[in-house]
């Protein structure tokens, strides 16, 4: 596996603290991924870039997480397996079709949430595909 780039930390210390704080909640958003329209991916990739910049042992922490680290490990490295872009483009589907459905009435807010769903199906289909048997602990 290709290891990432070293990242920079800014020098300022509320630099650093906005980053922290930034993954902070966007870890908490990312647990809240079972709610119809919260993405699970998108949270925890910004918060491992976000602790990158503020945090070493959060970062580790996240990287080496079982289930949040398999997510950013795969972005990082050779791709997703096809399993992973089908669930992932699943789940999307599923949460912004129950919110455009159910939750919301507005025309134009369906159709902002189908545009970014179809682009979110779009981005996660176009990422490097990998073979199931090199994704083994990952």
């Amino acid at each position: 596996m290709a290891e990432a780039p070293a990242v920079v930390k800014p020098r300022s210390r509320l630099l650093r603290g906005v980053y922290f704080a930034l993954g902070i909640l966007c870890l908490g958003l990312a647990y809240m991924s079972w709610l119809p329209g919260i993405p699970t991916f998108d949270f925890v990739i910004l918060a491992a870039f976000f602790f990158a910049r503020s945090s070493d042992r959060f970062h580790s922490w996240l990287v080496s997480h079982p289930v949040f680290g398999r997510i950013i490990r795969g972005y990082r490295s050779d791709g997703f397996t096809i399993r992973t872009k089908l669930f992932a483009s699943a789940a999307v589907v599923l949460s912004l079709g129950f919110s455009m459905v159910v939750l919301i009435d507005s025309l134009v807010v369906r159709i902002i949430l189908g545009l970014v769903g179809i682009f979110a199906v779009w981005f996660i289909m176009s990422r490097p595909t990998r073979n199931e048997q090199t994704s083994t602990g990952r």
